[in-house]
Formats: structure tokens, sequence, C-alpha cells
């Protein structure tokens, strides 16, 4: 066993001086006072450092990585709608090679950020023509090579894609998202997990999926991802379809519970933010997407008791510490008011709030053990640098959070394995050179 001592350690709740977190493994193997380290145990001290659980970026579409600086312009009227179809341009150029290339560059990132976890929304399945590859898991498994060259941990969050939409002809843009059948889909996650990918469902949306499809995927034996609610159209056409908004109809398909994840929840009412508290399901808020795309913003003043957790989605800023108080901001920005998330009187409350959903909250989403540092749980674990000028001459633990950023992640654990040292990635330079090489052609414009 070998330990990691920090000048502060965030351990139940607070960051804490003295404590020293045991590695065995892979694991976390106990946090023991620095005075009580063992005689002669290998310690590496990390002076002027504080050590956090890794974070969770539990909704990631990888390879829309690529269009990070081409779709920040206009061509027409635009919306979410229009950026999509710039977005299908960029999906279906891209071969298997220049999936791997684009997602490794994505995690590449995430993991500079402090991201030591990714939920990966996979519906890149087949070539662009629609014919499925030699091995029908090709893509996904290039995606899975991708985070296992960075380092990053990933759950395969296997998608479910039918339709264009409620009475739509096939659109030829999405030719490779379409399965033939819910038993496909289900075949594709049993297959993926043979291989030992950690693998979870995601049927798309109700527009993508319809309800038998849905019905059909109730009792899967693990994490179950879908958008819901992200757009107003979608809602509309829930409604023409089934006379029920899409939460409704996920829980009418029996999918609502506590492995199930809302990802965006951008427009629900009360009555659906009432049906996924009583269910025990939580919220993917991706704050940074949402207001790229013009999406809307997650109403946290009405979700209390809800549970949260946090994604990059079409990776427009790759940024934990934006995406976590962007929570909050957004609450404040659309009510008024202010502190909407923490209790009164607790200076630390919000801020231990949402360091809780950008790392337990998205690990328990992607039906994965850990988000904290304690006995046991995987060794995912980020380094702070304390002489950072944004935390100097300010309380600790709110300035992490509300002024945080990516420069401050000096180093990074995956499961004990040191995968960023010194804010640099061994293989950085030729994952950029690979990705820059694949998207020198290949653009949304």
């Amino acid at each position: 066993m070998r330990f990691l001592l920090p000048d502060l350690l965030y351990s139940e709740g607070a960051l804490r001086p003295g404590l020293a977190v045991g590695l065995r493994e892979g694991r976390v193997a106990g946090v023991v006072p620095a005075e009580s380290l063992p005689s002669g145990a290998p310690v590496e001290r990390l002076p002027a450092r504080a050590l956090l659980p890794g974070f969770v970026n539990a909704h990631s579409h990888a390879f829309q990585r690529g269009l990070r600086g081409h779709v920040q312009y206009a061509e027409g009227p635009d919306s979410f709608w229009t950026w999509r179809d710039r977005m299908y341009r960029l999906a279906n150029a891209l071969d298997p090679d220049g999936v791997e290339a684009v997602s490794a560059l994505a995690f590449l990132e995430m993991a500079r950020a402090g991201f030591t976890t990714v939920g990966e929304f996979h519906y890149l399945h087949h070539a662009p023509d629609g014919t499925p590859y030699a091995d029908p898991d090709e893509l996904a498994l290039r995606v899975v090579a991708a985070a296992e060259r960075v380092g990053i941990r990933i759950v395969l969050l296997r998608v479910a894609y039918a339709r264009a939409g409620f009475g739509l002809a096939p659109n030829p843009l999405q030719r490779r998202f379409y399965d033939r059948g819910p038993d496909d889909v289900l075949a594709a996650v049993a297959r993926l997990r043979a291989r030992g990918v950690a693998a979870g469902l995601a049927p798309h949306s109700v527009r993508a999926c319809p309800a038998d499809w849905l019905s059909a995927f109730a009792g899967f034996d693990g994490p179950v991802h879908a958008h819901v609610d992200e757009q107003p159209a979608e809602i509309a056409a829930s409604l023409k379809e089934h006379g029920r908004r899409p939460l409704q109809v996920f829980a009418d398909a029996g999918l609502v519970g506590p492995a199930f994840t809302a990802v965006h929840l951008t427009h629900p009412d009360d009555e659906e933010l009432a049906l996924l508290r009583i269910a025990g399901g939580r919220v993917c808020v991706c704050p940074t997407t949402e207001l790229d795309l013009g999406d809307g913003l997650f109403p946290l003043e009405r979700a209390a008791g809800i549970g949260l957790c946090i994604g990059s989605d079409s990776h427009a800023l790759v940024d934990p510490f934006t995406e976590l108080r962007s929570i909050e901001w957004h609450a404040r920005a659309a009510t008024g008011r202010r502190n909407i998330l923490g209790p009164a009187g607790d200076p630390d409350g919000i801020s231990r709030a949402l360091l809780d959903a950008g790392a337990r909250g998205g690990a328990s989403a992607l039906g994965q053990p850990g988000g904290t540092i304690v006995d046991g749980a995987p060794a995912d674990l980020v380094a702070i640098d304390l002489t950072d000028p944004a935390l100097r001459a300010a309380r600790l633990l709110p300035a992490l959070v509300f002024s945080g950023h990516p420069g401050m992640v000096t180093d990074v654990w995956v499961a004990g394995r040191r995968v960023v040292t010194a804010r640099h990635h061994p293989d950085a330079e030729r994952i950029v050179a690979d990705a820059e090489r694949v998207l020198a052609n290949v653009t949304a414009t």
C-alpha cells in the first residue's frame, strides 16, 4: 500500500488538513491521520495541493468535440434543430478511425479538467449508409479504446434509435443511428458487457423511440439514460402522439426509477418533477451545452429532493467547475434570488452539494461506486493547486466551486494510476495531432 499526503483532503464534506489517503489495487485503502502513517510506508507528499474525488461526466457525445468553433454562426434562422443538422454532417463524415481520434481528444480534455469517469451516450452504430460494420459494435469499441488510451473510466450508454420522430419519414442523415428493433439494442448491450465494457441503456428520447420499444426495455438491469424535455417541440410532439409529456411516457413504460437519469429536463412541469422525485431518479444537467444550443435552463428552484449530476454533452466547453456553478447561477438568473441550492446559514452548503453532484451524483447515475474518498472506493482522484490566485484570500470551498477552473487541476489518478502529472498527459501531443489530422477536412461548415 502507498499513500498520498496532500495539504488538504476533501473528506466528509470539508477540506481537511493532516489526512493521507491509502491506495491499494486501484482502490482507496483508508483515510488516516498523517501522524498515524505506518512506519516505512511509501508516501507521496502533495504540497500546496487539495485532493478531491474525481469529477464524473455523466453525459457525453464525444464525436461532437469536432464541432468546436465551427457552429458559432448562423446559416439563416438558427436554433437547436438547425444546429442538429450541422452536427449530422460531422457525424456522417467520420470513419471508425476518425470517431476514435476525435473521442480521444474529448476524453483527453476531460482528464486534464479533472473528469475521471465519462458516461458516453453513444449513438453512432453503423456506416454512414446504415450498413452494419462486420463487427456490429465497431464504433462503440472505438470509443472505449479512445477512453482507454487516455486512461479515463468509461460507461458506454448504448443508445436505442428507431425513427426520426412521430409520423416522420426516415431521415437519411440518421442512418448511422437506427436499430431494427429493441431486441437488437439489448443484444448490443449484452455483447459489450461480455467484452468487459461497462454498459448501460439509453433510449434516445420519446421522439426517437416509440412506446413499444420503451416498454421492451422495462426491467433492464443497469443505468438507463434518456434525453427528456430538452426542447418545447419535443414536448408538443409527445403530447400529440401519446397525450402525455416525455417523462410521463418513460414512466408509463416502467423505466423511471432509481436507475433512471433524465438528461437536460430544461422544460419540465411540476408533475414530471414530482414523478422523478418520488421514483428516486435524477437529472443530468449540462449547462454549457444547454446555453450554447438555446435549450433553456434547468429549474433548480422547483427541483428540491431530486438528485443531480453533470455532463458536458456537445463539449462546447469541458469544465466541471463551470457546469457545477452554472446549475446554481442559472436558477438565480431565472428567479431573481440568490443561494437557491444550499441550506440557510451554512457557508459551504451550496458548494458541498454541487461537489457531491459533480462526483458521487454522476457515479450513481452511471451505476458505479465512488465519487467519494472512503475506504474501498475507486481511487479516482484530482489534485488542485492551492496557490492559484483565484483561491487566495478567499473562503476555500466556495471559491473552488464558484471561481475554479481546469487550470487548477495538476494531477489526476484513475483507479490509482496517475494519468495526468503536473498538468501533462504523456500521450497528449499525439492525441491532439491525430484529431487535427482527421478534422482538417471534416467540419460542420
